[in-house]
């Protein structure tokens, strides 16, 4: 069996090729944040989703870089 049979394989690499910058997606992250400061942490969904729109980024790639444990801390190390 040849792994670039591998349908995992396939749709992995689709999956990376198909994501966007991962500069723009930190931009977004920064930009949710500054929404959520202004609305409120009730509407950080609403803060995410625009946040996605603006930087038209995947709603749900952006909710997983957010709740990236790694993004946490390099974001408190380069904060602190």
């Amino acid at each position: 069996m040849k792994i670039t049979k591998s349908s995992f394989i396939e749709n992995y690499t689709k999956k990376i090729s198909d994501s966007p910058d991962i500069g723009n997606i930190n931009e977004a992250i920064h930009y949710a944040f500054k929404l959520t400061d202004t609305y409120g942490i009730m509407r950080i969904n609403k803060a995410i989703l625009e946040a996605s729109i603006e930087y038209q980024v995947d709603e749900t790639e952006l909710r997983e870089q957010i709740n990236n444990a790694s993004f946490m801390l390099n974001e408190r190390k380069s904060n602190e």
